[in-house]
C-alpha cells in the first residue's frame, strides 16, 4: 500500500476518533491506549513528522452498558488500528466478565462475521459499536431468564469434562511483543483464574496451571492468536485432590501475571529476558528442569497443530 494511501487512512481514523469522543464523552467510555500516539498521528497527518518515523497504532477501548430496570450489563470493544486501516480490517477484541464462556465465544464469533461483512474503506467502528450494544441487549434477557438449575439435574449431569482434573501446561512462542497480545493473555488468565505467568520477549514463555478445563479453554484462546511459532513444550495432569489443601498444593506459581525480568535489547523492536534471573525464577517455584526443556539440548516444542 503506498504511503499515500496510508495518510488517507490515517486522516479518517483521526475523524473517527473524533466522532466517537462526541459520541461517547463520559469518563470511562473511550480511553486511548496511549494519548501521545494521537497527537504523533495528528503530526503525521499535519506533515510535521514522516510516515516512517510513525511506529505506534492508534488504539482504544469503548465501554459499553446496557440495563434495565433490575440489571446492568457491561463490555468492552478493544480496537487497534493499522496503518492502512480503514484500507484494511481493524483488529477488534471483546471483554465480558459477566457473560458465560461459551456465549462470550459466540458473541466474538458474531463479531467477527459482522466486521468481515463490511467492505474496506469505511470507517466501521462505531457500527461496531452499536452492534455490541444490540447484542448486549441479547445477553441481558438471556441473563435474566436463565434460571438456576435445580440440585437433582445437576447431580444427574454429573462433573463437566475437565473438572477433575489439574494441568499445568508450559507453552513455547517465537516471540511475545505486540503490547496488545500481551494485554489479552494477562485478561484471559485472570478470567479464567489460572495461575502462572506469560514472559515476553524472545522467546516467549507461558506457564498456565490450574482446573484441566480452564487451562484447555486458555490454551484455545491463545494459539487462534497469530504466531510466527508456538506449541506445548511440556503437559503435567493430576487426579483432582478431593483436599483442599491438596488442591493448594499443586500449584508451583501465583495467580496468572507477567514475568517480567531485566529486558535485554536486540536488533530492531527485539529484546528477551535475562535468562540467568529466568533459570532462578524456575528454581525458586520447584521447575527449574524446565529451563533445560526450553534452551537446553533437549529443547523440542511441538509444531503449532499439535493438540494438548
Amino acid at each position: 500500500m503506498t504511503a499515500e494511501r496510508c495518510l488517507q487512512g490515517l486522516e479518517l481514523q483521526l475523524a473517527e476518533v473524533e466522532m466517537l469522543t462526541s459520541m461517547y464523552p463520559s469518563p470511562g467510555e473511550l480511553i486511548l491506549d496511549d494519548p501521545t500516539t494521537l497527537e504523533l498521528v495528528k503530526a503525521v497527518v499535519s506533515g510535521e513528522l514522516s510516515l516512517e518515523d510513525l511506529e505506534n497504532r492508534l488504539g482504544f477501548t469503548v465501554k459499553v452498558t446496557v440495563q434495565n430496570e433490575t440489571k446492568s450489563l457491561d463490555a468492552e470493544l478493544i480496537c487497534n488500528l493499522p496503518h492502512e486501516y480503514p484500507f484494511v480490517k481493524p483488529q477488534i477484541f471483546t471483554r465480558a466478565p459477566d457473560i458465560s464462556r461459551d456465549r462470550h465465544k459466540q458473541l466474538r464469533d458474531e463479531l467477527n462475521k459482522e466486521l468481515e461483512s463490511h467492505q474496506e474503506g469505511g470507517i466501521i467502528i462505531g457500527v461496531l459499536v452499536e452492534w455490541l450494544r444490540e447484542r448486549l441487549y441479547t445477553e441481558l434477557q438471556q441473563l435474566l431468564s436463565d434460571a438456576p438449575p435445580k440440585l437433582d439435574d445437576e447431580n444427574k449431569k454429573g462433573p463437566m469434562p475437565g473438572s477433575d482434573t489439574l494441568t499445568r501446561l508450559w507453552i513455547y512462542s517465537h516471540h511475545i511483543y505486540s503490547k496488545e497480545k500481551r494485554q489479552e493473555i494477562q485478561d484471559w488468565g485472570k478470567e479464567l483464574k489460572i495461575h502462572g505467568f506469560s514472559m515476553p520477549g524472545k522467546p516467549g514463555i507461558i506457564c498456565a496451571e490450574g482446573v484441566t478445563r480452564d487451562v484447555f479453554e486458555f490454551w484455545h484462546r491463545v494459539r487462534r492468536l497469530s504466531w510466527k511459532k508456538i506449541g506445548i513444550t511440556e503437559q503435567e495432569v493430576i487426579p483432582m485432590p478431593v483436599n483442599p489443601v491438596d488442591q493448594a498444593a499443586f500449584y508451583k506459581f501465583d495467580p496468572f501475571l507477567e514475568l517480567v525480568l531485566d529486558a535485554r535489547g536486540g536488533k530492531g523492536r527485539e529484546y528477551h529476558m535475562d535468562l540467568g534471573q529466568f533459570s532462578k525464577y524456575l528454581e525458586q517455584h520447584n521447575s527449574g528442569h524446565i529451563f533445560n526443556l526450553f534452551f537446553g539440548l533437549d529443547a523440542k516444542v511441538k509444531d503449532d497443530g499439535d493438540q494438548p
